[in-house]
């Protein structure tokens, strides 16, 4: 266990600002809190950088074409920064799982009637607005169903010096190694090679750990029937 302070400090110590045994003075400490939260901020929006997701359950009301998911939301919780494709639906009658294709706004769009109504929805339109992201589904499905929002859950970000960082193996090496080359600048200073390729291979280690494992194969669409997609109309 460690402080953020003490990872403060010993990033400072990398770049040889402060000497063993000195300790930083509360304006250059503060600035550098500023400096960990921002680079974990930064961390957050890479997925590799992140160790685990969150499932967030939502019941999606009959008949509603939109919903919003955030602080503030019809649906209030954490903002994902980004929606997995993991995301799914379940049927409260049925109890049957039922996973959802993603599309961007171009797709969304390009149908024609965005109120169609069915038994469950194909595919979802996200904006990422903020500080609530809006969600559409088409088709427009007639029943209650239960939703799992899948999204990564963002990595701590201390509140104060004494805060305690807990997190799993590898990460308090990289957020050191790493601070100093983020406050590198800040202190008009180069961070030695070996600093930066610690930095660099640390931060690696947690991607190769945090990989997924996702499985390349082709869509179903294609595998399982003849018909051949149209390039103009982005369809079967």
């Amino acid at each position: 266990m460690t402080t953020a302070g003490e990872q403060i400090n010993g990033a400072l110590r990398l770049l040889g600002v402060l000497a063993e045994g000195e300790t930083p003075s509360a304006e250059t400490s503060q600035d550098a809190l500023t400096a960990l939260n921002q680079m974990i901020d930064s961390w957050n929006t890479e997925r590799l950088s992140v160790f685990s997701t969150q499932d967030q359950v939502f019941l999606w009301p009959p008949s509603q074409l939109n919903q919003s998911l955030g602080p503030t939301g019809d649906f209030v919780g954490n903002r994902p920064i980004l929606l997995d494709d993991a995301t799914y639906f379940r049927d409260p009658q049925t109890n049957v799982s039922y996973g959802i294709k993603l599309i961007n706004q171009q797709q969304y769009d390009g149908i024609a009637v965005k109120t169609v109504t069915s038994t469950y929805p194909q595919v979802m339109f996200v904006n990422n607005t903020y500080p609530n992201i809006e969600m559409y589904i088409y088709p427009v499905p007639l029943r209650l169903l239960e939703w799992h929002f899948i999204s990564v859950e963002e990595l701590t970000r201390p509140a104060q010096l004494a805060t305690q960082l807990t997190f799993p193996p590898g990460y308090l090496r990289a957020f050191r190694y790493n601070l100093a080359c983020e406050m590198a600048p800040e202190f008009g200073v180069e961070p030695s090679a070996q600093v930066q390729r610690i930095a660099m291979y640390s931060k690696r280690n947690l991607k190769r750990i945090n990989n997924p494992d996702d499985i390349m194969a082709l869509p179903y669409s294609i595998v399982g029937t003849r018909q051949r997609y149209n390039i103009f109309a982005g369809n079967y």
